[in-house]
């Protein structure tokens, strides 16, 4: 039943989550309003408490930054690695609303064969996700969730290519809530830090490997006559109580192996006479 296959799915979905913010810019202004200076702000897969436990780590794993005061160098240091955002998963959950019928198929044809690669249909999943914004002042972290949150009414839809059957897949991002989380406490000598936390929810899908098949070229259909009442196989006997026989084939040039337009399609039925009731058939494929 389990074969070794990986479609990346999952994995789309969380590079395609961490691409929305990867251009997120902020900019510093002096007092007349002119902008000063513009840098981008870093985003990375990791959640929140690496960065607090970063900046109250960084005076002893860092050092000073600017070799002056030990107290002008962490404020400089703190300043060089804020603002940062950083997401993670939260959960992965099934989504019943969104089940198909799971043996629906989707099919696509392969140029060099007589085969076509076959998937069974999407299964869905939600995928909850969790972005942290960081900043050493309020104005920082305002401009970048300001950068964000108008996009997402409340969802924002990225187009995926899961596999080269399911392609472009529109995957909603629903954004779910804006948290700001700011310290008001503490001493004054501790750096304050300014965090917003938006959580996110994913609707997207997980794929079951791709399997080859070969087309159907010829059929072969035999009905037969039934006595409901003779025997115990309900009269089916022999190719003498057939009623009809119907063969369906794919024809073409020499050693064709592809579809109509191109191949045509025969088919022979041959009809037998005193027909009476019919119960059941054969089909044999190639």
């Amino acid at each position: 039943m389990f074969t070794t296959y990986y479609n990346e799915a999952i994995r789309k979905t969380v590079v395609a989550f961490g691409s929305l913010f990867d251009e997120i810019f902020v900019q510093r202004r002096d007092s007349a309003g002119n902008t000063i200076k513009k840098f981008m702000v870093p985003i990375s897969y990791s959640s929140k408490e690496k960065f607090i436990r970063m900046l109250d780590e960084y005076p002893n794993t860092k050092g000073q930054v600017d070799g002056g005061r030990s107290g002008e160098s962490t404020r400089a240091g703190i300043a060089s690695i804020l603002p940062r955002m950083g997401f993670n998963i939260n959960n992965i959950n099934f989504d019943s609303t969104r089940k198909r019928n799971t043996i629906y198929k989707r099919y696509k044809q392969k140029t060099s064969s007589g085969e076509v690669d076959t998937q069974f249909a999407e299964v869905p999943y939600t995928v909850g996700f969790s972005l942290s914004i960081v900043s050493r002042t309020m104005d920082d972290a305002l401009q970048i969730v300001e950068q964000i949150v108008p996009y997402f009414t409340p969802e924002f839809t990225v187009t995926l290519n899961f596999s080269d059957i399911n392609t472009k897949i529109d995957v909603p991002i629903i954004l779910n809530s804006v948290t700001p989380e700011i310290d008001y406490e503490g001493d004054t000598s501790t750096q304050r830090s300014v965090i917003f936390n938006l959580e996110f929810t994913a609707l997207t899908y997980v794929f079951s490997p791709v399997k080859t098949q070969k087309f159907i070229k010829r059929t072969d259909v035999t009905a037969f006559n039934a006595f409901f009442n003779t025997g115990p196989t309900g009269g089916v006997t022999g190719p003498t109580s057939a009623a009809f026989r119907i063969i369906t084939d794919v024809t073409g040039p020499s050693g064709a192996d592809s579809l109509p337009p191109i191949a045509g399609i025969t088919q022979d039925i041959f009809e037998y006479p005193n027909t009476l009731n019919i119960k059941g058939g054969t089909l044999n494929a190639q």
